[in-house]
């Protein structure tokens, strides 16, 4: 009998809470953890990379949308834009900088993965040249913490936010203005997700409730809502579903789904539009409670898939 024996894999911990992303080419995921970010290959679980800085505690990140790079945030206020190579399992960090008076709580790539917006627990929305490293728009108007930020899809000068002054703000960036305050929650709002169109825009809040808000305007300022419904729990993030394939068959706009997590730890799929929940996850045996969810990730292709 072998009395000696090899190590063949080491795991660890990859992840301790909040934000969840997968690269562009869907192979590996990105996850929160401590002071770094892990990056995992989807197809092994293997931990390929961490990237941080020792002693920063991550508290926002984004993955750019089409190139092997991030834009971290840490409790030391900097933000850090950083290359890595997951294949030579390294990292190199492009630039740092520091940006609000306080921690960013969210960080957002728009489209072409040229800007990112982050959110400040001072109450400021920023948005910075990531390549160049500098600030191109510093917009004020939330009262308190700025939980998420959000580009439209569809354009890269259309940005929303959201914050504990329980509004959502829609920023045009060619007119450096606010050009919406969308004020339907009554309590903090802590989630926003758009439409994969730009068109539709959702909210939810700690008031247990989402909101649904027309977008399609070419002006901003003709955003309205256009449906509200009760989700029974403080509503901490959202997913839109992919349009499904046989839509580009089909003569009717297909229907607008959307998958919700909170403070209950129950997902739930919705109809935009409407109250009808569609799906939700079943309630767990007596006596055992599910932990709260703070972000989804949008999962699937033109399938119908939707985030968890």
């Amino acid at each position: 009998m072998a009395t000696t024996f090899s190590q063949l894999q080491r795991y660890g911990r990859i992840y301790s809470g909040g934000k969840v992303a997968v690269s562009a080419d869907g192979a590996l995921l990105a996850a929160a953890c401590g002071d770094s970010i892990s990056l995992v290959d989807l197809a092994t679980g293997r931990l390929l990379l961490s990237v941080g800085a020792e002693g920063d505690e991550i508290t926002a990140f984004a993955i750019h949308p089409s190139l092997p790079e991030l834009v971290l945030a840490g409790s030391s206020r900097h933000l850090r834009h950083v290359r890595y190579s997951a294949a030579a399992g390294s990292s190199e960090q492009v630039r740092a900088w520091r940006a609000h008076k306080l921690p960013v709580v969210d960080l957002a790539f728009e489209r072409t993965g040229t800007l990112a917006a982050s959110a400040g627990a001072d109450g400021a929305v920023m948005v910075f040249d990531v390549a160049k490293g500098y600030a191109t728009h510093v917009f004020r108007g939330h009262d308190g913490v700025v939980h998420r930020v959000a580009f439209s899809p569809a354009s890269s000068t259309r940005l929303a936010s959201s914050g504990a002054d329980h509004s959502v703000r829609l920023w045009d960036l060619a007119s450096r203005e606010c050009a919406a305050v969308l004020s339907a929650h009554v309590g903090a709002a802590r989630a926003l997700a758009w439409s994969a169109d730009g068109a539709t825009l959702i909210s939810g809040g700690a008031d247990q409730m989402v909101n649904v808000w027309d977008c399609r305007a070419a002006r901003l300022t003709s955003s309205r809502l256009t449906s509200s419904l009760a989700v029974l729990e403080g509503v901490e993030a959202i997913a839109v579903d992919p349009p499904p394939r046989s839509a580009e068959r089909s003569a009717e706009p297909p229907k607008l789904t959307f998958v919700t997590a909170g403070s209950g730890g129950t997902l739930r799929r919705w109809v935009a539009g409407s109250s009808v929940c569609l799906r939700r996850q079943p309630p767990p045996p007596a006596g055992v409670a599910l932990p709260g969810l703070t972000h989804l990730l949008g999962c699937g292709g033109g399938g119908g898939g939707g985030g968890g």
